[in-house]
């Protein structure tokens, strides 16, 4: 039997090269269309008006989201503080990993809130944070690990009051996303973007009651967001 010659060696290896261009040029545009923006450590606020996000996050809780004067709101990876540009006369808190961000937040919203550099597994902050009348949750979570998320989750079961509301605005992928936008959330520094279903089935185990607003295209960058208020926290 005859063989004839093949040139599966030469077409695997073609693909491979295209692969390997392919991400090359993911982490290319990564890095130009994210990583300078980081320079010089920008801080999180000047980031989010660029790119447009602040606009609709605003958009988004005046239209949905009401808040009583005196409430108590904690803000779950409050970054630099900017949810108080927004927010009406409260009671807030805040807490954050990043000792930059809250240096910058206190210096710039000391007399309006609360600042506490730590995260969800800090006894600190779990002590700050009961009684809350509302967490907020706008733009973080899928900077962190499922473990961290579980975390947050968790605190705000347990600090919220039986009446409390969860705020959470995040980038999600589904079924309708804008082409561009399914691109650059594919390139977000945030590496742990899920799909809405997902988002959803978490919350529902938190949260007996999940009001979603799926809301797109979103920001400069087209992206899908997910955003929801959940209320009943569950039983820990």
């Amino acid at each position: 039997m005859s063989c004839e010659p093949t040139n599966m060696g030469q077409d695997w290896r073609a693909r491979r090269s295209r692969s390997f261009g392919k991400r090359c040029a993911e982490v290319e545009l990564r890095c130009v269309v994210y990583t300078r923006i980081h320079a010089a450590q920008v801080d999180d606020a000047l980031l989010q008006r660029f790119v447009g996000a602040d606009r609709d996050r605003v958009a988004f809780v005046r239209a949905h989201v009401v808040f009583r004067p005196g409430d108590k709101i904690v803000d779950a990876g409050c970054g630099t503080g900017s949810a108080l540009e927004f927010l009406p006369p409260v009671t807030y808190f805040g807490f954050d990993p990043n000792p930059d961000y809250i240096r910058l937040a206190q210096s710039r919203y000391a007399s309006r809130g609360r600042f506490l550099c730590g995260d969800a597994h800090s006894p600190r902050v779990r002590e700050l944070a009961q009684g809350a009348h509302a967490f907020l949750s706008l733009g973080v979570l899928h900077h962190l690990t499922d473990i961290q998320i579980s975390e947050i989750f968790s605190l705000a079961r347990a600090c919220l009051r039986p009446e409390g509301r969860f705020i959470f605005y995040k980038p999600c992928f589904s079924a309708d996303d804008d082409l561009l936008g399914r691109i650059f959330m594919k390139l977000d520094r945030g590496g742990n973007i899920k799909t809405d279903q997902a988002w959803r089935a978490l919350l529902s185990e938190h949260f007996s009651i999940v009001d979603e607003y799926i809301r797109r295209p979103v920001y400069w960058f087209r992206y899908t967001i997910q955003a929801v208020i959940c209320r009943g926290p569950r039983e820990l």
